[in-house]
């Protein structure tokens, strides 16, 4: 395995499926249109942008039932390598539903299956014995209901324990536990960010101010994920914000995980933080120019990037 491969987990993928409609009314029989069915989950997505942006990826996860058997062909299809812990319940299935008439995206996440006390086991038993190297391993993604919120540290643990750089995209309890096990790097958007620093953070100076305090308690960067604002990269010496470009956005979902994808390539090919930061951002934006459940495309991504300003803080 390529020292540049990066490698995802996600433990809770689902299949996205997304339509149309002209209209969202109740009792009423909607003609859904532009259907498509994409594998989805944070780590997933992560890497089918690095897939798309021409860098090396291994996603592992959990996955089961039949939407897990569809979620392994759809991921065939687009060649990315995958390694799944085979479970009893039916991987999730999300759905997104836009209103043509308003622009109005709808979006409905189910929580996932049961996961049984060894199957978890057996994926804390792979994480443990990794013995590939890889450039870095990015967790991202929701935990299914019963999984217990320091599970992400136990992992985190593991891939240290092989020396291997970890990133983490998560939130509420599953991120607050996952900072105890002292990730490289966490991506809170705005809202992740005040419930880590419990204030209300406005604005880029805010972003700034709350992003070192969580560098205070020993952390080594922070990715904050801004929305329409941008985003900031913020080491315990060097802050950097970078723009959104204005974009005619035909949907949100995915922005984040593009950001992510992007930004851990470039920091896996050693690029320097202003570039790397400059990169996600433009991912991230090129992903609100597609529809649906759809995620960046590269060339969506290269025409984005000479618009990112990066100014050091």
């Amino acid at each position: 395995m390529a020292a540049k491969t990066i490698l995802t987990l996600t433990c809770n993928p689902c299949i996205d499926k997304g339509f149309s409609v002209e209209r969202v009314l109740p009792d009423k029989k909607l003609r859904a249109t532009d259907i498509r069915r994409d594998p989805g989950g944070g780590g997933i997505n992560v890497s089918r942008v690095i897939k798309r942006l021409g860098g090396e990826t291994v996603a592992w996860g959990m996955a089961g039932g039949a939407a897990g058997e569809m979620l392994k062909r759809l991921l065939d299809a687009e060649s990315i390598t995958y390694r799944f812990v085979p479970i009893r319940g039916e991987t999730r299935i999300n759905t997104t539903v836009f209103e043509r008439a308003t622009g109005a995206e709808y979006r409905f996440s189910m929580p996932g299956p049961r996961v049984s006390e060894d199957e978890l086991d057996l994926l804390l038993s792979i994480i443990h014995a990794i013995e590939e190297k890889f450039a870095m391993v990015v967790f991202s993604g929701s935990l299914q209901p019963d999984i217990p919120g320091d599970f992400y540290a136990r992992l985190i643990a593991g891939a240290h324990k092989a020396g291997i750089k970890t990133l983490v995209d998560a939130s509420g309890e599953s991120l607050l536990e996952a900072l105890t096990a002292r990730p490289f790097l966490i991506k809170p958007n705005r809202s992740e960010l005040e419930a880590l620093v419990q204030h209300p953070v406005s604005g880029t100076a805010e972003a700034l101010a709350a992003a070192r305090e969580v560098i205070a308690r020993g952390r080594e960067m922070v990715l904050v994920s801004l929305g329409a604002d941008g985003a900031i990269a913020v080491t315990a010496d060097r802050a950097f914000c970078a723009n959104a470009p204005p974009v005619v956005a035909k949907s949100r979902v995915g922005a984040g995980d593009s950001l992510m994808g992007a930004f851990a390539l470039k920091l896996a090919q050693e690029a320097p933080l202003p570039e790397a930061l400059a990169y996600g951002v433009a991912a991230g934006s090129a992903a609100a120019l597609t529809p649906g459940t759809e995620l960046c495309r590269a060339e969506d991504v290269r025409a984005v990037l000479p618009q990112v300003d990066v100014d050091e803080l």
